[in-house]
């Protein structure tokens, strides 16, 4: 009888661990908001990992594309919509709130941009691989 209680306790005692594990690895998963974008060659550190990472990465591209280019009115306020839409959608992001709405304006305000800019090769590949980026996102959380 001893060694029953014994085994049932190895047993009770195996699984109470078990359970714990799998409870506290499931809490450790990333959140939804985490989960784009991962570090890569094709999203580098610092930019690696997480959605607010990649709004961040397309908020500088975007500078840097405004930077090369000699902007005249349509073409600074398609940079200005393009900036004002991310900022918004990461401000919700911010508040662990996902806006499809918004993320679909930054990517089409981006769109335009690539259609009507001229560009360089260089941020054409960027905002490109950015737009890419937020479509999967949009894609995945929906």
């Amino acid at each position: 009888m001893t060694t029953l209680s014994r085994r049932l306790a190895v047993v009770s005692f195996s699984l109470t661990l078990l359970t714990g594990a799998t409870v506290s690895l499931a809490a450790a998963q990333p959140g939804w908001f985490q989960e784009y974008a991962p570090a890569g060659p094709d999203y580098p550190a610092p930019y690696g990992g997480g959605l607010r990472s990649l709004v961040d990465r397309t908020q500088n591209d975007l500078r840097l594309a405004a930077q090369e280019e000699h902007l005249k009115g349509d073409q600074r306020e398609r940079y200005e919509h393009a900036q004002g839409h991310l900022s918004s959608f990461d401000r919700h992001l911010t508040k662990g709130r996902f806006d499809k709405g918004e993320l679909d304006k930054s990517i089409d305000s981006i769109k335009a941009i690539l259609d009507k800019n001229v560009l360089q090769a260089s941020s054409r590949d960027a905002l490109l691989r950015d737009v890419d980026g937020l479509r999967a996102a949009r894609d995945h959380r929906y």
